[in-house]
């Protein structure tokens, strides 16, 4: 009997440790706000360069609770988000692989009273608390103008989306529709295909396109690595006839092609993940601080190319 209850009192004693040292597995239980990050697969130049400086900007705020995940396709980042929208987190920055297959989660969130900063990539709707991004529409815009001028205003190009119908091609792929209509009507898309956000989807889009078109002037690309897919593509079918290709982002590989003045590869319609990632954070960190911000912040999008590539390649990623 002795025995029984001196065990009895080691299990009590147990308990009450692991209730008081362990109880939750985050800092959320020391009184401090929390707030979950949500990225899609770190696959890509500009997505591993996202969590890294995403990574690093959270350091610089240890006061709040961070959860930071990557998901593996767009399918685990909607159940990703459903997990953090039970889990009741204060605030969220949501960089959506996919905007139109997130919207309606992120609608959610956001109805929940979460304070939710939508990153890079926007959604279908404007239930969010604010949003930090780049400026796809007025990129697109450029890309026509530098394609434009190249052609002297007339030929055949070709278009790379990055995936066709989500908020960010539309947003690219419209400003440059709208800026050929207007300005450069002499100029007619022969044909579009995905290039993704990778090198290995640019090269087998491009690969796919080159036989059924005998002539191309130009490529206008929605990535810096589906360009730089497309552009090993045209070297290997050893196609002289295309004159220029653009691409999207700002890679170090691309600007090393700038920097070797490249013949073909032209100009990046460029901002940055390492400048989002640190506008994304103090965001969501002003904002659960109470600090005024504004709602939508949108990076210019910077033409760059061999005149000017020395001057942002700190970027680069």
């Amino acid at each position: 009997m002795k025995k029984l209850f001196v065990c009895a009192l080691i299990i009590m004693a147990c308990i009450t440790f692991n209730a008081f040292a362990g109880g939750k597995s985050d800092s959320g239980a020391a009184g401090k706000k929390r707030i979950a990050v949500s990225l899609p697969p770190a696959n890509n130049a500009w997505q591993a360069k996202m969590r890294e400086s995403i990574d690093a900007n959270v350091k610089l705020h240890p006061e709040f609770s961070w959860t930071v995940k990557n998901a593996v396709d767009d399918n685990d980042q909607l159940n990703q988000l459903g997990i953090f929208l039970n889990d009741k987190y204060d605030g969220m920055i949501i960089l959506a692989g996919n905007g139109t297959l997130l919207t309606p989660i992120c609608e959610k969130i956001y109805d929940s009273g979460c304070k939710t900063v939508i990153l890079d990539r926007g959604i279908e709707s404007q239930k969010y608390t604010a949003l930090v991004m780049g400026d796809n529409n007025g990129g697109g815009k450029n890309a026509a103008k530098v394609i434009g001028d190249k052609l002297g205003g007339k030929g055949d190009i070709v278009v790379l989306h990055s995936y066709t119908g989500i908020p960010i091609d539309v947003e690219r792929y419209g400003g440059f529709v709208e800026v050929l209509k207007r300005d450069y009507p002499g100029i007619n898309i022969l044909v579009e295909g995905d290039g993704e956000f990778n090198r290995e989807a640019g090269l087998k889009s491009m690969t796919n396109i080159l036989p059924g078109y005998p002539h191309i002037d130009a490529v206008f690309t929605q990535d810096d690595e589906a360009a730089l897919g497309a552009l090993t593509a045209i070297n290997n079918a050893k196609r002289t006839d295309i004159k220029y290709i653009t691409g999207f982002g700002g890679t170090k590989d691309t600007y090393a092609k700038f920097k070797a003045k490249d013949p073909v590869f032209i100009a990046s319609m460029s901002y940055f993940p390492s400048t989002q990632a640190a506008d994304g954070v103090e965001m969501i960190v002003r904002i659960l601080n109470g600090g005024t911000f504004t709602r939508d912040t949108i990076q210019k999008s910077v033409v760059v190319d061999s005149s000017n590539v020395d001057d942002f390649m700190q970027y680069s990623y």
